[in-house]
Formats: structure tokens, C-alpha cells, sequence
């Protein structure tokens, strides 16, 4: 075969591949599955970020129950931002 029919073909197939992989994404795109894995994968970062967060706040009240009771064992008022009951009344 000549070289310039070889590049034809090669173009030739390089373009129905390139029509395929884009024909099948763009289906996969549009179906159903593909909203449901990215539904899927906003939950999961959901998910995530909300455990990261928990888990700062909960190092944090530890960080300040440990600080009250050192306090209270010493035998100070720990300051905290909480009236007294009944105080608004």
C-alpha cells in the first residue's frame, strides 16, 4: 500500500475513535447513571467535610474540659460565657 493511503486509514480510524469515546461519554453523560454517581460523590464529600469539621470541634471541647477541670482542681472558678440560671428574669 502506498504511505499516503496508510495515512488516510490511520486518520480514518483515529476519527471514528475519537467519534466513539465521544458519543459514549456523551451518552454516559446524559443517563441516568451518571447524575447518580455524582449525587453519589457530592454525599461522600459531604460526608467528609462534615466528619473533618466534627472532629476539630470535638479536639477543641476536649482542649477546653481538660482547661475547666485543671481549673476547678486548682481551685478557681473557670471563666466560662454562661450566666446563672434565672439570671434574665
Amino acid at each position: 500500500m502506498k504511505s499516503e493511503t496508510l495515512d488516510t486509514l490511520s486518520a480514518t480510524g483515529t476519527k471514528t475513535i475519537v467519534t466513539g469515546v465521544s458519543m459514549t461519554g456523551w451518552g454516559w453523560f446524559t443517563s441516568n447513571e451518571f447524575f447518580g454517581l455524582i449525587g453519589a460523590a457530592v454525599a461522600v464529600a459531604g460526608l467528609a467535610i462534615t466528619w473533618y469539621y466534627k472532629h476539630k470541634a470535638n479536639k477543641r471541647h476536649e482542649r477546653e474540659h481538660e482547661l475547666r477541670m485543671l481549673l476547678l482542681r486548682h481551685g478557681r472558678r473557670p471563666d466560662t460565657d454562661l450566666g446563672e440560671l434565672g439570671a434574665d428574669d
